[in-house]
């Protein structure tokens, strides 16, 4: 099927050509997306296996941005862009993944066109890291935390879209010049419905392509300066920042086994293992930083996830501390009653009053979970009971255990 017309396949290949030569990573990769020409974007776009081409925007670029732009979209799919984005606002989600891609491409001395988006803040971090600091400063003044989309399971413009004659119009951004789509979930026009690519299989796929095309780089001598540095960025942005809080809070509770309650979840292979046995659970702190470095919408998910282990653990008693270099507040909430976060407060980062308080109040909780960004004084002494920092940041703590919260 030719998917091009003459004119726009010409400049393709000859950029094509010049990435392979000058930027063979950039280059190798971009034979991984089938080039399609369409008018439902206004400048590119592309879901990790297509790359959608306004035939305009395309001749309106110098052969030198033409390349940029063809690297910027390759290094979505590259950095599983397409596949992250989970219910965050489209709009947003793009924004924070441009501000990600464009400073590696202009180090390594490519041009992008002059309204690209670039922050010195943003320099060297995952586009989930970006999203939170721009959910705390929307660019237009409104808040993001009931945008469309937002942890509602909204799919994104391309979830649904015809991959025929191209995808829906994707979010508008400014400064935007190469939309970053969701990895389509049915085939495209040229594949059978079981040919679909699952998310794990296209993420894999692309992988080994990143690792090809490294290799390839290598050799050449033209490995792009920092981009080991992304690349562990955004594997550690992949990681489930859920599942590891719930590991790691699971792990503090007492526990032991039983063959009076089988393990459920085995029965129906036909096993009959021990259940786990959870007993004495009492009190447990959620200690909230109200420094002002916690946004809103990672407060909601955090908040969602503590409601989740309460639920599961079933503790007594939960304390909630609301501190910064004092503690400001202290809720109490017994079992069964929901569990609401409301900060308040807004000074320096102090850890020790958490436990000074507990200390005065006689309390001694089986676990104390503390959301912030790690930026405080701690301590001198490492308190006789487990401590979670689930952070924002990422920092080591002297005690406890750190759990990055940094892709939320």
């Amino acid at each position: 099927m030719n998917l091009l017309n003459p004119s726009l396949t010409v400049r393709l290949i000859k950029a094509r050509t010049a990435l392979l030569r000058d930027h063979p990573f950039w280059g190798v990769l971009l034979f991984r997306l089938v080039p399609r020409e369409t008018k439902s974007v206004p400048t590119m776009a592309t879901d990790g296996v297509s790359l959608f081409c306004n035939p305009e925007f395309v001749e309106s670029l110098p052969p030198a941005e033409l390349n940029g732009v063809l690297a910027h979209e390759v290094m979505h799919p590259a950095l599983h862009h397409d596949t992250r984005r989970g219910t965050r606002d489209p709009r947003r989600w793009n924004i924070a993944c441009d501000y990600a891609i464009n400073p590696i491409l202009l180090e390594a001395g490519l041009h992008l066109p002059a309204n690209r988006l670039f922050d010195q803040r943003f320099v060297g971090m995952s586009a989930e890291q970006i999203y939170n600091l721009l959910d705390q400063q929307p660019e237009d003044g409104r808040s993001d935390n009931n945008s469309p989309g937002e942890n509602s399971g909204t799919p994104s413009p391309s979830s649904s879209a015809s991959r025929a004659s191209g995808p829906e119009s994707p979010p508008e951004t400014p400064g935007g010049f190469g939309q970053v789509l969701d990895a389509p979930t049915t085939a495209g026009p040229d594949k059978a419905a079981t040919d679909a690519p699952t998310p794990s299989s296209h993420e894999r796929e692309w992988q080994i392509a990143v690792e090809r095309a490294e290799t390839v780089a290598r050799v050449a001598g033209k490995t792009p300066a920092g981009l080991d540095r992304t690349l562990d960025a955004a594997e550690k942005a992949h990681t489930d920042w859920r599942e590891a809080l719930r590991r790691t809070f699971s792990e503090t509770m007492p526990a032991d086994y039983s063959w009076v309650r089988p393990n459920r979840r085995y029965l129906a292979m036909g096993l009959y293992l021990p259940g786990i046995m959870r007993e004495g659970v009492g009190e447990i702190v959620v200690a909230v930083d109200c420094s002002g470095s916690i946004s809103g919408r990672v407060l909601g998910l955090f908040a969602s996830e503590t409601e989740a282990l309460v639920a599961e653990h079933q503790p007594e008693r939960v304390h909630v501390l609301y501190f910064d270099n004092e503690v400001h507040r202290h809720d109490v909430f017994e079992r069964g009653d929901s569990i609401t976060l409301r900060p308040t407060g807004g000074g320096g980062t102090s850890f020790a009053p958490i436990f000074t308080h507990l200390d005065a109040q006689g309390i001694q909780p089986h676990t104390v979970v503390v959301l912030t960004d790690l930026l405080g004084s701690f301590p001198r002494h490492e308190p006789a009971y487990p401590v979670i920092w689930a952070s924002t940041r990422s920092r080591q703590a002297p005690f406890g255990s750190v759990i990055s919260l940094e892709a939320a």
